[in-house]
């Protein structure tokens, strides 16, 4: 992977669960690393559920990151997506690609 392909900066975040008073919990998001990343759209659709939805779909791809997982989401800017799937390019630990679905 040359580093002149990560033109973006992404920062990863990993969700806690706090407690509230009411009994239930309620989620938080902490940094959990920033890195650099080549962040491209690969499909976008609109489907009708209680009104018109969109969903956009989009491969992120950057170096190695030890203990990222799909119940993590990543900022880009203002936006957020979530980890649908993470794949380690032929399970050499040096290149993810993780495909993400922005929430709009």
């Amino acid at each position: 992977m040359r580093s002149a392909s990560l033109k973006h900066t992404i920062v990863i975040q990993s969700s806690i669960e706090i407690p509230d008073s009411f009994g239930g919990v309620s989620k938080s998001w902490n940094d959990f690393k920033t890195v650099r990343a080549s962040v491209k759209p690969q499909s976008a659709k609109e489907f009708f559920s209680a009104g018109v939805q969109a969903e956009a779909t989009h491969k992120i791809e950057v170096r190695y990151v030890l203990g990222l997982n799909p119940k993590m989401r990543i900022l880009f800017g203002t936006r957020v997506f979530d980890i649908k799937s993470i794949l380690n390019i032929q399970e050499r630990n040096k290149v993810l690609h993780i495909i993400c679905t922005e929430v709009l």
